[in-house]
């Protein structure tokens, strides 16, 4: 399965954080496409969890093993600190006045949405759903101040798709939350790749019951209200890419948020996807390896399209000056100044506060450097051609038709102070 990046001359046919050499002992280990990252399947509740083994067949490949049983040794306390936790805090979650509207960072994956998140998350004004507080949703309220520091040994230095530091303390997309509280979400296609995607309606809720959209939207509520006590009542800033695709329901649920939305060239976009699932697909799955050929590039480039459509077909539901645009390729040349647009746009308070904290993040990863790809030209015409109107509205036909013609789509890559957009 391609991932389509440019393998800089120094490294080629050298093992590397993604291309690492095959296991001496197949039978007892595992190759991890870009290596390790703990199972995001330690937040389930033992239920939840033998649901999604039953879902695959208990399909694992014996190399996966060694990683299911340790699920065992850890799964099973969910439930008692669920009820704990809730018994501590449930009352209070449940009569919380949500009167700090949220702020949604939404766009497709790998257009920049991490690093806007990342940006807001520094301000000492907001605060923003971490990496434990999705992953351990049922109990984070009572158990977030001890388990983290014992469970931080299970944790990779970087994301495997990327250079991108993991830390149980940093910012995290909710949509994790929602698959470990058991509920539909694209997500849950990681668990089981070789048998291809599965809940890729809930990406916008099309073909979803009305039963099913309230169960998860009672779920999001849930979980919302114990993030926003946890964070001492501050205005929460939430990122999932999937957002973009439903906005018919958050706006119900939030009629007073605000959005930032964030688009970027699709070429550069699709083959970062693609490299990004195959990644997470290949830790988190519970066969491997994950045989992804047959179905990643277009389910990729469906799932894209159905986002971006959805986000057209809604984005009229968010209230008059409550929706930034972006592209990313503008915000990464001048990200302060993009913030301040957005805060003075949005009326979000507090910027001079943030401001240095912002400098100060941005100084940190200036070292970062981004990939690079390189698509095949019928696979750049196939996506040029789906997503038309995202092209056209975004302002990116020129050089995509730059592309096409035989230009690297690595080249017009700005080389901004950034980190891997996500």
């Amino acid at each position: 399965m391609p991932d389509y990046e440019i393998v800089p001359p120094e490294e080629a046919g050298k093992p590397t954080r993604r291309r690492r050499a095959k296991p001496r002992m197949p039978a007892l280990t595992i190759e991890r496409y870009g290596g390790r990252l703990i199972y995001f399947w330690y937040g389930l509740r033992f239920g939840a969890l033998m649901k999604l083994f039953w879902r695959g067949r208990f399909s694992f490949t014996l190399n996966c093993i060694p990683d299911v049983s340790a699920l065992f040794l850890w799964v099973p306390w969910n439930s008692p600190l669920y009820w704990i936790s809730e018994a501590k805090f449930g009352r209070r979650a449940r009569a919380l006045k949500l009167d700090k509207p949220p702020i949604f960072v939404i766009g497709h994956w790998r257009t920049g949405t991490t690093l806007l998140h990342d940006l807001f998350s520094v301000d000492p004004n907001l605060a923003y759903p971490t990496t434990y507080e999705c992953f351990f949703p049922h109990h984070f309220l009572l158990t977030e101040g001890t388990l983290p520091r014992l469970m931080k040994v299970l944790l990779p230095k970087k994301r495997p798709q990327d250079d991108v530091p993991v830390g149980f303390d940093q910012p995290q997309e909710e949509e994790f939350g929602m698959m470990m509280l058991d509920q539909g979400t694209p997500y849950n296609t990681h668990a089981w790749p070789r048998f291809g995607p599965v809940d890729s309606d809930y990406l916008d809720f099309k073909g979803v019951s009305e039963k099913d959209r309230k169960k998860w939207a009672d779920a999001y509520m849930w979980l919302y209200r114990r993030l926003y006590l946890k964070h001492g009542e501050k205005r929460l800033v939430m990122k999932t890419p999937a957002n973009a695709a439903r906005l018919k329901l958050l706006t119900k649920l939030f009629p007073d948020a605000h959005y930032v939305y964030l688009a970027r060239n699709p070429l550069h976009v699709f083959p970062s996807t693609v490299k990004l699932w195959r990644a997470l697909y290949s830790t988190q799955g519970l066969h491997n390896p994950p045989r992804l050929d047959p179905w990643l590039d277009d389910y990729v480039l469906d799932m894209y399209a159905r986002l971006t459509e959805a986000y057209e077909e809604d984005r009229h539901l968010i209230p008059e000056n409550h929706l930034v645009e972006l592209r990313y390729e503008v915000f990464v040349k001048d990200p302060i100044a993009t913030m301040r647009d957005i805060y003075a746009k949005l009326g979000i308070e507090g910027f001079a506060q943030a401001e240095g904290p912002m400098r100060e993040f941005l100084d940190e990863r200036s070292e970062h450097q981004v990939s690079r790809y390189e698509l095949p030209k019928s696979l750049k015409r196939k996506v040029i051609v789906r997503l038309k109107p995202y092209i056209d509205r975004f302002g990116y036909r020129e050089s995509v038709d730059a592309a096409l013609g035989g230009a690297s789509t690595a080249k017009s890559e700005p080389q901004a102070r950034e980190k891997e957009p996500s």
